[in-house]
Parts: C-alpha cells; structure tokens; sequence
C-alpha cells in the first residue's frame, strides 16, 4: 500500500512537533526538579552550617556534658547483630512501631531534660530553626514548634530540628540516639491539628542514612531527593557536624526541612507538562492534515531557513521564484531575515557598548540582563566586597601634566589595573578620578588576590614609566566586606547604578590609612575572618584600631605584605610580636614604653612607616601629658 506524500507530510510534523514538545517540556520538568532540590538542598545547608556557629564554648562543653550522662545512665546494652538475634526490633523492650526505643530511664530522661545544659542546647536548636523563617523576630527566648505554627503565615523552612550522637559504646552504623530535639515534649496539638509525642533525650533510632554518615565523617551533606517522614511530612534532611577544638564530631545537627510545597508544585508543573504534550499531539495531528496537503517543498525551504536563522544564522535567504502566496512569503522571509541581520548588529554593538558604561555583572546583581527592564528606584541587598584604589600624590602628578596627557596617563594605567579586577572574578563599578572602586560578589579572595595582581601590574607599569623618563607612581588599596545596597539613583530622564553600605565607607577609608601607615594594602579584620581556609597564604600585620564615621566602635585594621619585598616581609615578620606588643601599650596609655619598642624595630627595619607614625603619636602624647 502507498502512502501518500501528503499523510508522510502530516506524519513527520505530528512526530517533529510532538518529539520537540515533549523533550522541551521534559528537559524544563527535569532542570526544574533538579534546580528547586538544589536550591533546598544549598538553603539547608547554608542554614545548618551557619547554625553550628550558634553553638559556642558553651554549648560545646553542655554536648559533652549529655554525652558522657547518656553514656553513664544507659541501659541498652545490645547491639545491632544481637537485635537481629532476638527476631527484629520486637525483641527489645519498649521498642515502638517505628523502631525507636529508650535507653535511658524515664526519671533519668526527665531530670536531664530539665538540666541548665540540655535547655540551652534547645534553645541553640530552636534559633537556627527560627533563621529559617520569612520575618526577624525580636531577640528572646525560642517557643517549641506548636507554638510557632499557630502564626500560618510565618512557619520556619526546617520543621524538625535535632542533635544526633553514637550510641554509648555501639558504632553509629548500629544505633543513633536522640541527644537533644528541639521539640523533645510530647503535645495533643503540633499546630496542625496531629498530636506529637516527642523524642526525649536517649531516644535510640534506626541505623544511619549515607547522609548521616557524611555528619558523623566531618561533612555536611543533605539529601538527594525528597523523602517522607514518619509522621507523612515531605522533607527534605540534612546534617551537619558539630566539632570539638580537635576536630572531632562530637555531634550531628538534624534538620528537616518542609518541602511539601515544593513537591506539590513540582507535581502540578508535571501535570502541566502532560497537558502541553497532550495538546501538542491533538493540535499537531490538526494542522498537520491540513498543511500537509498544501504544502510541499516550499514549505520545507521556508522551515529550513527559519531554523538557520533560530540558530543566529542571519545570511539564509530563501530563494522561491513563485508568484504566488508562497512567493511572497518568501520574499517577505528574506526582508526579515535583513532586517533581524540589520537590528542583531546594531543592537549586538549598542549591548556592548552599555557595558562600558553600565557593567553586565551589575545588571544580574539587580536580576535581569537587559538594562531597559532597569527602573529608578531598583535595589537588591547582597553580601559582597568592595576595593578601592587610589593614585598617590596624583594632584602632584596631574599639575605637571597637560589635560590631554592627564587623560593619556589615567587611561594607560586603568588599562594595566582595571583586568586584574575582572579576572579575579570583580567588575567595576565606578572610575572617581584616578581611583577606581570595585566589587566582588563571591569570595572574599577574590579581592584580595586582585588587590595583589594590581600592584604587581603597577610595578610593571613603573618599568616602562622609568624607562620613558617618568616617576613611577604607587597606589593605594583598601578592602573590606559587608552588606551592600545596590540601586539606581536619579531621576526620570537620567538615572545610574550606586552601591550605598557603610562597607564603602570602610574600604575608602582603609585606602586613605595606606598612605598614613605606609601600606599598600589595607583591610579590616572582619575581611581576613571570612577567608577561612586561605587566610594562610596571605602576610598580614596588625596596625591597631581606626574610628570611622558612623561606627560606634573603633575598627582593627591590617595590612597586606605580600606585595612587600621579600626582605621587607621577613622583618615585619621578625618584628610583628614587639610591633603589636607596642601598640597594645600604646593603647593602654603607656606611650614612654610603647615608644621604645616603636623605635627598637625602626632600629631593625632601617624604615618602617607604621612604626613611625607610632612613634610620633607617642612623643606628642608624652609631651601633651607633660
């Protein structure tokens, strides 16, 4: 039996349209579902890593304190093997359906729940929880979660939080035991109308996940997908260690986060996808029948060039010498085509354009990529840090210059300085003159490491300024990290991006003080808190404390020495202890002693303008006193 082109027609458009659909819909279904877990899953992870710093020194030592109780008072000897000897979970006595049991008498229990050490972990417990919901709430003592969820419209993310620890004298891979929960009492009403028995302490559970043993390992870690609990909530859990000064888990962080909104969304955009599939067949097999039928080849040209040009390739042009509809058509498509080709350029360069002016990482930070979506008044708070930088003495410089050689000499210099900042993942937000201001969104070594690369081309630029019969020029940096307000300013017909934060305050600051200390980077101790791991591979002294405006309290400050010579490096280095030592007597008022240890590394170092600085503050207290 023959087919007729005209059905192969409507059959290929049928499987064209439904193939494309469904891998579209399927791809969007499939990059959702992963995107949203990984969302939930960072959230919750950032939330817990940033919860285990709640619990200080004393918390720590209140950890060890139930450990050692629950070890003391245990009466659960067996272990996992043997559980299984005695016929399943049944064997053990008051064992409950979901294979958790007590190890701990319950007066014992009680008693130790209502000690100073397990009540302050709950309260550690519950203010991690209470970071998760939408609003701030006043500082205060933390309510149990059935309280919480009688305010519907602000319930935290993390349902159930946890401390999870070994069971005495057994392997976290037997039992795991409940050694605090935040909602360790039972309720007739958990807020949603379901009584809650509670886990007090000692409640021993069933042995742990991959993901438990990540946390009992060191790593924080959550699960990969959604799971549901035993009480049928959807939740997604993760668990982070808490460590002791040694390194060692003392215990694991719980959290379960609610995700039964998600999973439902989730469910109905699946539903929604069907429903597209389903409508592109019947709409397919439609138009199908009837285009099939009347076109041909001309067709095919026209979809051809089409999808050449859906792949941004503007030079197709359909070439359909017919005088009818078909013809026009074409000719039509070819017009178009120019005219896109055309506008692409133009519009292509005017983007580029903006960026010069307008940077593109400042448009994703205000969240779009196109600058005419950008309105007056637009903001967004984020955490990021800002570099400022500035020419020594340019005034002095500039006086000696004509306007057209001051532009020359500002334009070479920011082409040497300004890559360092893009490559060490920043982007400019603002040229004042010969200073430059910048910002870094992601780590803070990225600024630092900028700030190093900028002096270094600096100095390169100082070898071909030498060898053309000009002085070199020394810049200034300063950095510091904090909450920024980013936003546009102005007004109706002029308007342009601005970074507001007393971060930016700082850091200009700090940039001024190099020039004072004889620094060539500067930054708070704030800054050098946040590098973590990489704080090692940075030279940093202690320069004292500063007060800057708006700030109730003074700021420490440091400077960065890898730029330094190598020589430099290693007498601050030699001298760093008497060098703070003379400014903790500075700063208690003993100037005559403080001088004397100033002057001893100027001794040593032949030069040291900090401790000149020092120095000259102390003779002129000595002699104000006197």
């Amino acid at each position: 039996m023959r087919i007729p082109f005209a059905w192969k027609m409507g059959i290929a458009l049928i499987l064209l349209s439904v193939t494309a659909t469904g891998v579209g819909v399927f791809w969007v279904y499939n990059n959702t579902r992963a995107m949203v877990l990984d969302q939930m899953r960072n959230r919750l992870m950032d939330l817990g890593r940033a919860g285990a710093y709640v619990f200080g020194e004393q918390e720590r030592q209140d950890i060890l304190f139930l450990r050692s109780e629950q070890a003391r008072l245990n009466q659960f000897q067996a272990t996992a093997a043997q559980i299984a000897d005695l016929n399943g979970p049944d064997g053990i006595a008051g064992t409950e359906d979901d294979g958790t049991f007590e190890s701990l008498q319950s007066a014992d229990a009680s008693r130790l729940m209502q000690s100073a050490p397990f009540l302050r972990i709950v309260q550690a417990l519950r203010k991690i929880r209470e970071g998760s919901r939408a609003l701030v709430r006043p500082l205060g003592e933390v309510p149990p979660l059935h309280l919480i969820r009688k305010n519907a419209k602000d319930t935290p993310s993390i349902e159930y939080i946890y401390l999870l620890s070994a069971m005495p004298q057994q392997k976290p891979q037997d039992y795991l035991i409940y050694l605090v929960d935040a909602d360790y009492l039972p309720v007739d009403d958990d807020g949603t109308g379901e009584p809650y028995e509670g886990n007090p302490i000692g409640t021993a559970t069933l042995p742990l996940t991959p993901e438990m043993a990540a946390g009992f390992n060191g790593k924080a870690e959550a699960e990969q997908d959604f799971s549901e609990d035993q009480w049928g909530d959807v939740v997604i859990s993760g668990y982070v260690p808490i460590l002791d000064k040694q390194g060692e888990v003392i215990a694991v962080i719980g959290m379960d986060y609610n995700a039964l909104g998600a999973a439902n969304k989730l469910k109905r955009l699946w539903q929604i996808c069907l429903a597209a599939v389903a409508l592109s067949i019947l709409l397919s097999i439609i138009f199908s029948i009837a285009l099939a039928r009347l076109l041909n080849k001309p067709i095919r040209m026209l979809k051809e060039g089409a999808s050449r040009v859906a792949d941004g390739d503007y030079s197709v042009s359909v070439e359909l010498k017919r005088k009818d509809e078909l013809g026009v058509l074409a000719d039509t498509f070819n017009n178009m085509v120019d005219e896109i080709r055309s506008n692409t350029i133009n519009l292509t360069e005017l983007n580029q354009a903006y960026e010069r002016f307008v940077p593109k990482e400042f448009l994703r930070h205000m969240g779009t990529d196109d600058i005419k979506k950008l309105k007056l008044g637009d903001q967004v708070q984020s955490e990021m840090s800002v570099l400022f930088s500035d020419i020594r003495s340019f005034t002095t410089l500039s006086e000696q210059m004509s306007p057209h050689d001051n532009f020359d000499f500002l334009n070479s210099y920011l082409q040497k300085v300004s890559p360092k900042i893009r490559s060490n993942n920043g982007f400019i937000d603002k040229f004042i003159g010969d200073a430059i201001m910048a910002l870094f969104p992601d780590q803070v070594d990225n600024a630092l490491q900028a700030a190093i690369d900028m002096q270094s081309a600096v100095a390169e630029y100082n070898v071909k300024r030498v060898a053309d019969g000009h002085e070199p020029i020394r810049i200034g940096i300063g950095i510091h990290v904090g909450m920024l307000m980013l936003g546009t300013i102005g007004e109706a017909r002029r308007m342009e991006g601005t970074v507001i934060s007393d971060a930016v305050n700082l850091a200009s600051r700090l940039e001024g003080l190099t020039k004072r200390f004889g620094a060539k980077i500067m930054t708070s101790e704030y800054t050098l808190s946040r590098l973590q791991e990489t704080r090692s591979k940075y030279y940093t002294r202690y320069l004292g404390r500063v007060r800057v405006k708006g700030k109730s309290e003074p700021t420490k400050v440091y400077e960065i020495m890898n730029c330094d010579p190598e020589a430099t490096i290693q007498l601050k280095l030699q001298t760093m202890e008497r060098f703070e030592e003379a400014i903790e007597l500075f700063n208690r008022g003993k100037f005559g002693e403080a001088g004397g240890l100033f002057a001893e590394i100027i001794a040593v170092m032949g030069q040291d303008v900090a401790s000149e600085v020092y120095l000259e503050r102390c003779n002129r207290m000595i002699r104000h006193l006197d």
